[in-house]
């Protein structure tokens, strides 16, 4: 549904005000002008849609879902690198003011500039509940910034900008009226939300030798990962990788693994991430399928060629509870 009442416009649309190539100037209100202002800070387009409402508007969550952000975009994870703002969405850390990022079903939601959010990291909402109210934070003129991020490769093109899509078609049906008249937000059960979280490990130039496996550790770097740490349920696993020294033409083999209580190994959905002319890799392998007795998901790696190394890896864990 529509994150604010429908009395306030957008006054930004998605695809907008390219500045790739734009010269700074000195005129009021043309691309020039934001140019000169916040640089080449949106090349390919507006990654999302501005709603023009005053600060203190309240604002709604567009579908029911679990939050994963709710502070300054300033607090966000990640450097300046690509490997660092994918731990962070694809968000500016400075532009976003205060943001709340929510997983929705099968998207993400990006709701910026806030002046106060309401939720915490884990909530659960519904679609409709007020998740914080609009601003002007970030440096930004009031309004509300929201975003559907629906492809976590970040790719551009194809209607993509960093994995974003327009979030009109989110807006749904379902608008806000005029904010004298009482709202009865509809509601989507629970059971469609899962549960999050997203593991990470500090950098570490990991030697993987030609052919050997190895498993992937936890940021202790002393024990083994294990990604089936939201109970039993229905898991989706979105696991990123990145390292050096992987020629073109040779592979890094990613294999997830059931490990039952007192039991063997099971190997599903085998990958392979490929390596580059300059012998940096990157790569994803997804894990989806059900865990619904005591068991470990671990993950191993088999590098093709002799001293590749692996630098870091994250993963995004969903899991939809069994019974539910």
């Amino acid at each position: 549904m529509r994150p604010v009442s429908v009395e306030f416009p957008i006054n930004q649309p998605f695809g907008s005000m390219k500045t790739a190539g734009v010269a700074p100037s000195w005129t009021p209100d043309t691309v020039g002008w934001y140019v000169r202002l916040y640089g080449n800070y949106q090349p390919f387009g507006h990654a999302g849609c501005d709603i023009a409402c005053p600060t203190g508007t309240p604002v709604y969550a567009m579908a029911a879902g679990t939050v994963l952000w709710a502070d300054w975009g300033t607090k966000l994870p990640g450097d300046e690198s690509d490997w660092g703002y994918r731990q962070r969405w694809y968000l500016y850390k400075g532009f976003p003011g205060i943001v709340t990022v929510i997983q929705h079903d099968g998207w993400i939601g990006v709701y910026a500039h806030l002046s106060e959010a309401r939720m915490n990291v884990g909530d659960k909402v519904r679609e409709g509940q007020q998740i914080g109210l609009s601003g002007g934070t970030g440096g930004v003129a009031p309004h509300l910034h929201v975003e559907a991020l629906i492809d976590n490769t970040y790719r551009t093109g194809g209607g993509l900008i960093y994995g974003r899509t327009s979030p009109e078609p989110y807006f749904g049906s379902a608008a806000i009226a005029p904010q004298s008249t009482t709202v009865t937000p509809a509601t989507k059960e629970e059971s469609e939300v899962p549960d999050y979280t997203r593991i990470s490990t500090p950098r570490n130039h990991r030697r993987l030798a030609a052919g050997k496996t190895w498993t992937l550790v936890d940021a202790t770097n002393k024990a083994t990962q294990n990604f089936a740490v939201l109970g039993l349920g229905h898991y989706d696993v979105d696991l990123f990788l990145q390292g050096t020294d992987l020629p073109a033409g040779e592979t890094i083999t990613v294999q997830f693994q059931i490990i039952p209580s007192g039991g063997k190994p099971s190997g599903y959905f085998r990958e392979e991430i490929h390596g580059s002319a300059d012998g940096t890799f990157s790569g994803r392998a997804k894990f989806k399928m059900p865990i619904l007795t005591a068991a470990r998901l671990e993950a191993t790696i088999t590098s093709s060629k002799e001293s590749a190394y692996i630098d870091q890896y994250s993963a995004d864990v969903y899991a939809w509870k069994a019974g539910k």
